[in-house]
């Protein structure tokens, strides 16, 4: 080999080995956790919050700004404290349907955690219709949300000790009230700095408060991973029905199995291969029997001593045969005068389930006095069964001139109320709609024909509409317009105002939820259930 040769291969390994030696220390600094070597940040050692950014960190819920650096007195964005806050609480991002703010694009990286905090209603935008993402979050504003979170704004009249307190803008003045006597938030020197921007250390400090109270409450909460979560089967096969179920909170099935007919004899669809599947994923099932909404032929079954003993009997048997975990009893458009011979058919019905240690719930509309309900003693069915369902939807019906929501927040609130006066919570379950109406309308806005959709339809007709969706505080909903050859108007039903509902349920301490129908819902609401319950067993 020549030298001039051999002095080029070792100057050629020479920079192969330096190139090799630069890749990898860059990919250690990239892929090491900073925690492997002892110490997650530079900058932290003399911060006064040095403890909470360790073990934020080490959680995953606090990161740094780049590779080793925290920069502890930098200021935080409303953006990444509502992502922090979501972090702490255990919640996941919420891809909504419909975005609750003008100014938070869905391809943000945090459209997500903004939309799950405002879905619970914790974080609310600088107006109503923006949020300011990239904006500095202020220590009165993060005051308001902790105080939101907690649901409490403090008792009896706001009165703050801190020599700046003339400086607390009137909205914040209970929060602020209400965070300095719980201990999250303490000032300096006697001062609030209400409009100082808060700081990644202090964020860090609030937190780890926030946490350890949050985790204190949880222990002191009972927990509701038991609670019934029921999903209805309908206009699904099997498979589509089995795939719903894995993506959202549903531990009982209720597949529409059982029909009445007016020999006495029960229409039996029982599905086996559903049973099997039910068994290897731990859920309950709790057959659908139902009437067809016929009213002659109910009357004529639950009027008969014959027929009655005859269906009970048979509905019995089935229970026993397939080893189901119960029955839910959805009869509709039942006559007013049937109502002792409907009460009687229920308890005759326990008596039966009560040896095979089955469950036995009834499906009740609201009682606002009609015929409709006229049949249903609430105090007796619900003295019979174990539960009753009360059908939390329909305010207004497909038949009706008079378009509006299936189901707004203060007709479900009065709903709940009227139905927990006869009612224990602890025997209750609250259905709520995975379904809305689309309207058509004529030119006096009057309602000329209605269909029922799914959520997933209704978001597919959403961007047909040349407005954006319109929020109203007052049903805690929104509504949107479009014209095909006709005008057409929805009242939506996604994750900021199904949460709402779902949290007046936990609120009142119900036994548990149901959903008409499990095929109905789009995905992302399922991940507002969940944040939902996740929020629930945080005891707030």
């Amino acid at each position: 080999m020549s030298l001039i040769r051999s002095r080029l291969l070792t100057k050629l390994t020479l920079l192969a080995t330096a190139a090799m030696t630069i890749i990898t220390t860059s990919a250690s600094c990239l892929t090491v956790p900073a925690a492997a070597v002892g110490v997650a940040f530079q900058d932290i050692s003399d911060s006064y919050a040095y403890q909470s950014i360790t073990s934020l960190h080490a959680k995953g819920i606090l990161a740094g700004t780049q590779p080793g650096y925290f920069s502890p007195k930098k200021a935080v964005t409303r953006a990444e404290w509502v992502t922090a806050l979501d972090r702490t609480l255990g919640l996941e991002p919420v891809q909504a349907s419909v975005s609750s703010y003008r100014d938070v694009s869905k391809q943000a990286w945090y459209y997500g955690w903004i939309e799950a905090a405002s879905q619970l209603d914790v974080v609310q935008g600088g107006t109503s219709a923006t949020f300011q993402p990239n904006s500095p979050v202020t220590r009165q504003e993060a005051a308001l949300m902790i105080a939101r979170l907690i649901r409490s704004t403090g008792s009896g009249a706001a009165v703050s000790t801190f020599t700046d307190a003339n400086k607390i803008a009137d909205w914040a003045l209970e929060a602020v009230t209400t965070v300095n006597r719980y201990g999250f938030m303490k000032g300096e020197d006697n001062q609030f700095r209400p409009t100082s921007s808060l700081t990644r250390e202090e964020t860090a400090a609030l937190l780890e408060r926030l946490l350890t109270y949050s985790t204190q409450h949880a222990s002191k909460t009972a927990s509701t991973a038991s609670s019934i979560r029921l999903g209805w089967q309908y206009d699904q096969s099997v498979q589509q029905f089995e795939s719903s179920v894995l993506q959202s909170n549903i531990n009982t099935l209720s597949p529409r199995w059982f029909f009445l007919n007016e020999t006495g004899n029960i229409s039996d669809l029982t599905n086996t291969s559903l049973l099997t599947w039910s068994k290897q994923h731990q859920k309950k099932v709790w057959a659908m029997v139902g009437n067809r909404s016929n009213l002659t032929m109910t009357h004529q079954i639950l009027s008969s001593d014959v027929l009655r003993n005859k269906t009970i009997t048979q509905l019995a048997n089935a229970v026993s045969t397939h080893h189901l975990d119960g029955l839910v009893i959805d009869f509709e458009n039942v006559d007013g005068q049937d109502r002792t011979q409907l009460t009687l058919f229920i308890q005759q019905l326990k008596a039966k389930l009560k040896s095979l240690n089955a469950v036995l719930a009834i499906c009740v509309s609201p009682d606002y006095g009609t015929d409709w309900t006229a049949a249903f003693d609430y105090k007796q069915l619900g003295a019979a069964a174990d539960y009753l369902i009360l059908m939390g939807y329909d305010e207004h019906w497909g038949g009706s001139s008079t378009p509006g929501s299936v189901s707004s927040l203060p007709w479900l609130r009065e709903s709940v109320r009227r139905f927990l006066l006869t009612t224990d919570p602890d025997k209750a379950i609250l259905a709520l709609p995975l379904f809305t109406r689309n309207w058509t309308l004529n030119a006096s806005g009057q309602s000329v024909a209605s269909s029922d959709i799914s959520l997933i339809e209704q978001n597919q007709l959403v961007p047909r509409s040349t407005s954006k969706p319109i929020w109203h505080d007052d049903i805690q909903q929104y509504t949107v317009s479009y014209r095909d050859t006709q005008l057409h108007k929805l009242w939506l039903e996604e994750g900021r105002s199904f949460t709402r509902k779902y949290r007046l349920g936990q609120d009142k301490g119900v036994a548990g939820f149901a959903y008409w129908y499990a095929g109905g819902a789009s995905s992302d609401l399922w991940s507002s259930v969940k944040n939902a319950d996740r929020f629930a067993r945080r005891g707030l």
